[in-house]
């Protein structure tokens, strides 16, 4: 009877974490504007406020002296975020790509950087931790970048703190703009890592898709490597782009505003629609099941999206 007891109260047990919604949970990183804490009411913000869900905001920016300024998030999501368990991270970008230049390559300048990343959160106790998102800087500044990496993830660690990053594909990428992040692939630099898997044609390249699942996964495969599969984000792109013939210039599509037009002229291949007509091509993801189910296979810490309201 007693081993009897003991069996029914680890079904029960089983059953009832089956049926709990905070175990059903997926786990989503959300990227939004800035300007949309202020301006979204909170019924938008208590819907996409779930367990699970991490939040980044742009609209902070490092200064040419190593200083913080931008966005802060309102008291009212503060307690929405605080109701739900939902984690929140300031995107931090350099004001420009010669203020990058400037203070990474100056080690008083990485380290007045660093104290002031952790004077911040001080002062916003609220984040989770923060979320670099360095781009447009050539690889001879990747080395300055490690150095920086190595100084702050110790030291937010002593808070509590996490240190996260946005992170270029490795392959099949511009080399001018990923080799800044070679460090990354070959060190463990941070708490966790967004692969930003878009933009493998955008308007800057020749037509194409925005991404594509198994140039994802051998990006993916590369970080891999190096971190355990619970620090690594996949991130998607919720845009994608119609190139006109003759039109240098392609149109931005969104599933908000253009999710009939794909499903019309386009043909799901590998994760992504692609668009061919006689005028154009273009491509869309709109069915997110391959990537849920290659994330879960690989134990990924989740999906993250470019961005709220695409």
């Amino acid at each position: 009877m007693k081993t009897f007891s003991r069996l029914g109260a680890i079904i029960l047990c089983v059953i009832c974490i089956s049926l709990c919604p905070l175990s059903a949970q997926e786990r989503i990183w959300k990227y939004t504007l800035g300007r949309d804490l202020n301006s979204k009411p909170s019924a938008y913000w208590e819907n996409i406020s779930k367990p699970g869900t991490s939040i980044c905001f742009t609209g902070t920016f490092i200064g040419a002296n190593g200083e913080i300024s931008g966005t802060s998030v309102p008291s009212a999501l503060q307690t929405i975020a605080k109701e739900n368990g939902t984690r929140w991270f300031p995107l931090i970008t350099f004001r420009s790509v010669d203020t990058g230049k400037k203070v990474l390559s100056s080690p008083q300048l990485r380290k007045t950087l660093a104290r002031n990343l952790g004077l911040f959160l001080e002062d916003h106790s609220f984040y989770s931790g923060i979320h670099l998102d360095f781009e447009g800087l050539g690889p001879e500044y990747s080395i300055h970048y490690k150095e920086l990496l190595l100084e702050l993830q110790p030291a937010l660690k002593k808070k509590g703190k996490l240190l996260t990053l946005a992170v270029f594909p490795k392959e099949e990428f511009n080399p001018e703009l990923s080799g800044f992040h070679s460090g990354i692939y070959r060190e463990n630099l941070a708490d966790e890592i967004v692969l930003m898997a878009y933009d493998l044609h955008s308007p800057k390249t020749s037509p194409g898709p925005v991404t594509e699942f198994g140039w994802a996964k051998r990006n993916m495969d590369l970080l891999l490597k190096t971190y355990k599969p619970e620090q690594i984000w996949l991130g998607l792109p919720l845009y994608g782009y119609y190139w006109k013939k003759d039109i240098k210039k392609p149109k931005l599509l969104t599933q908000t505003s253009d999710k009939n037009f794909v499903i019309q002229h386009g043909k799901e291949k590998e994760g992504i629609y692609l668009i061919r007509t006689e005028i154009g091509e273009g491509s869309l993801i709109l069915d997110l099941k391959l990537w849920e189910e290659y994330a879960k296979n690989v134990k990924l810490k989740g999906l993250a999206f470019w961005r709220l309201g695409f």
